[in-house]
């Protein structure tokens, strides 16, 4: 497989962007993606802050809410696998080339740095973590668009501010890391592994009996991590992933709503309208009709 490059991404997402093939920030989820595997040669990383994403990376499944942070490096495989309407976030692409070039390598000085492979790819974060990284990304964006005329020196700013976002991302991010002796690293891996199982299998399987069954725990035991993790029940992370794409399909498919309920798992239309109504407070042909009317003006 060969590798793929920022300069890649630019041209296949058609992205305004002739700064820099070494750097790339996004604001903006993409709508259009690549719908094969990716190898890339460069670092990203990123937060969603509303909806959510289905990804794999080196043939894991990860599902990526608005309590998770992205990361992968260079020969790693990525794949997008779908990304729910609506959904926003911040992602930064950088090349080794681009944060090397300034004072002292920052691999030199943080060996053991979120960057590094071992760190794992899918980051589960507390609300308080969550929102620090997420104001230390608007920060470095609102510098970046609000610098002046994009030049050379431009880019020098833009390795230096990159630079800082990383550091105090690492500063984070430490406490997350899967030290042997962590009395947090079960539940960090219950919570990951639960993430991960219902990104798989929530269409099927809504029973939390089944995931914990799959985790070798009670469904109890379950509940708490998750509850503790997320402050949200598994039920309710079921639900969220579930109505997700139920969303999706009502917006954006052709499919009947009676197709759609077939396809979602349900016994009957009349069960998915009654489910769909109970956790969004409309039915799902006013939901289709009200999304129909703001894209079609």
């Amino acid at each position: 497989m060969d590798s793929y490059s920022i300069k890649n991404i630019i041209s296949y997402r058609k992205l305004d962007w002739n700064i820099s093939e070494e750097f790339l920030y996004l604001t903006d989820i993409p709508e259009v993606f690549e719908p094969f595997t990716l190898k890339p040669d460069y670092y990203s990383y990123g937060l969603i802050k509303t909806g959510s994403m289905l990804v794999e990376v080196d043939n894991n499944a990860l599902y990526i809410d608005a309590n998770s942070l992205l990361v992968y490096r260079p020969n790693q495989t990525l794949k997008i696998l779908d990304i729910a309407s609506g959904t926003t976030g911040a992602f930064v692409l950088f090349t080794r080339k681009f944060v090397d070039y300034l004072f002292e390598s920052f691999f030199s000085i943080a060996p053991h740095s979120f960057l590094r492979s071992q760190f794992g790819s899918h980051i589960t974060l507390s609300r308080t973590d969550h929102n620090k990284i997420s104001s230390l990304f608007s920060q470095t964006i609102r510098f970046l668009d609000n610098s002046e005329t994009k030049t050379e020196r431009w880019t020098y700013s833009a390795k230096c501010i990159l630079l800082a976002l990383i550091n105090e991302t690492d500063f984070v991010l430490n406490k997350y890391k899967l030290d042997k002796y962590d009395t947090n690293r079960r539940e960090i891996e219950i919570s990951n592994s639960f993430k991960n199982f219902v990104a798989q299998n929530y269409i099927n399987e809504r029973n939390i009996d089944f995931y914990a069954k799959n985790l070798n725990i009670s469904s109890n035991y379950l509940h708490k991590v998750i509850k503790r993790r997320y402050g949200q029940t598994p039920i309710e992370i079921i639900n969220n992933a579930l109505l997700s794409e139920c969303k999706s399909r009502l917006s954006y498919s052709d499919s009947s709503i009676g197709e759609i309920a077939d396809d979602m798992g349900f016994e009957s239309i009349q069960s998915f309208s009654k489910y769909f109504k109970k956790h969004t407070g409309t039915s799902p042909s006013l939901y289709r009709n009200d999304t129909l009317s703001l894209n079609n003006p």
